[in-house]
């Protein structure tokens, strides 16, 4: 009898906590077959180490989503960047695709770590919504309750996972959707250097460590908007500083931490008068001209900018930016209120991969000349789409489709392969 009770111990001391309880951030008393808050709830309790894993089901790639949801009212733009147009309960927003569970996807597909590893926004947000909710009750009429497989929720949930990857990805890459490795390279600014190593440190992050990590974070985004004075620095020294800044935002808003949401919070004022300032530098009419590039020539090095390329990087770099940055404020008001206020994306970037990937100017100019430039405007997003192919997006491209059009007739659109590069075989 004592050894059948010391087995049992110890089976429930190497035993994790159950799916549920993990995702909402709740101690798991890791009673089998359920847990006694699954019981409570009358909810499904499954343990990490103990899942049967069922045969994947197939696609159908036919069963696109309802078209009436997706058009706009005539006589307006297509593809208007309007969210609160779906609200929803928040609570379901934090529920899994078909039922499963929203750490059952990879962040990234050259990342072999799960997702239920890291600590993600869904569970630990739920409790700041909740909260509103009980302390406005009176507001609960303007949030409408959707089925929780609704293609919003999986476009929302999708998009936030992919954002969260960029401080892996600048890490690793030494470049993103929004951040040019030669941008960096050539001039090396300071804001980008301390951004690429707080999130080298960033991915080093564990529960020993956590707390440094922390205040490291917290410390350079500090120093980042105290020493950046957005109406006298110039404009590259701006972008760099508002790209550096929206690392950190990802970081702060993504990670689960509560301290840390609360500071990004405060700080998203920052990031918005910084992109205001960037507005009136952005395409359009006014390009780059090589006169700014060569006043950004530092001490004994020179650098050749009066280039095409070096111009039209950092025209598409402003705009790549300010599109991240609406992107992420809007994914992250509806994953916290269930709704957003409308932002209208009136911007054009430059969809084609090639040239957004290119690390020289012969490799641009090639591309250019072979290629095209294929310029979209994000409000004509319907009819841009028209004359592009699958392999021609990079994943600004990919995460703007598929919060416009849904995972499903995004998928339908790229092919198995590019599917699965870009992790929507999971969304």
């Amino acid at each position: 009898m004592s050894a059948c009770y010391e087995r049992d111990q110890y089976r429930l001391s190497r035993r994790r906590s159950c799916l549920a309880c993990i995702q909402r951030k709740r101690k798991c008393d890791r009673t089998w077959p359920k847990c006694q808050r699954c019981v409570a709830r009358a909810s499904q309790c499954l343990y990490p180490n103990e899942i049967i894993l069922q045969p994947q089901q197939s696609i159908n790639f036919d069963a696109v989503q309802s078209v009436p949801a997706l058009l706009p009212p005539r006589g307006q733009p297509s593809s208007s960047w309007q969210l609160q147009q779906y609200p929803t309960e928040p609570s379901l927003l934090f529920t899994g695709v078909d039922g499963g569970s929203p750490f059952e996807s990879h962040f990234h597909p050259s990342n072999s770590r799960s997702m239920l590893d890291d600590d993600f926004i869904f569970g630990s947000i739920e409790d700041d919504v909740s909260r509103q909710l009980l302390q406005s009750s009176a507001q609960s009429n303007i949030i409408q309750a959707i089925p929780s497989n609704s293609s919003l929720q999986r476009r929302v949930q999708y998009v936030a996972k992919r954002l969260a990857t960029i401080p892996r990805t600048f890490a690793e890459r030494g470049q993103t959707s929004f951040i040019h490795r030669m941008q960096f390279q050539l001039r090396n600014p300071l804001a980008l250097q301390d951004a690429m190593s707080m999130s080298a440190l960033y991915c080093l992050k564990n529960a020993e460590n956590q707390p440094l990590v922390f205040q490291a974070l917290e410390d350079k985004c500090q120093q980042l908007i105290t020493s950046t004075n957005a109406l006298l620095t110039s404009k590259l020294d701006l972008l760099a500083a508002l790209q550096a800044l929206l690392v950190y935002q990802i970081m702060r808003l993504f990670d689960g931490d509560i301290r840390l949401r609360a500071h990004a919070e405060v700080d998203e004022q920052i990031m918005n008068s910084w992109g205001d300032k960037l507005k009136a530098h952005m395409d359009n009419g006014k390009q780059t001209t090589p006169a700014e590039l060569n006043t950004l020539n530092t001490g004994s090095m020179t650098i050749d900018y009066e280039t095409e390329w070096q111009s039209w990087l950092v025209d598409e770099s402003i705009r790549r930016t300010m599109i991240t940055a609406s992107m992420l404020k809007g994914v992250y008001n509806f994953l916290k209120l269930g709704h957003d206020s409308p932002t209208e994306l009136r911007v054009r970037f430059t969809a084609q991969v090639a040239l957004w990937t290119a690390q020289s100017e012969v490799c641009w100019r090639r591309t250019l000349e072979e290629k095209g430039r294929f310029e979209v405007w994000v409000t004509q997003w319907d009819e841009e789409m028209t004359e592009a192919r699958p392999d021609d997006l990079d994943e600004l491209g990919i995460m703007i489709m598929t919060m416009l059009w849904g995972p499903v007739a995004t998928r339908k659109w790229l092919g198995q392969e590019l599917t699965t590069r870009y992790g929507l075989d999971m969304a």
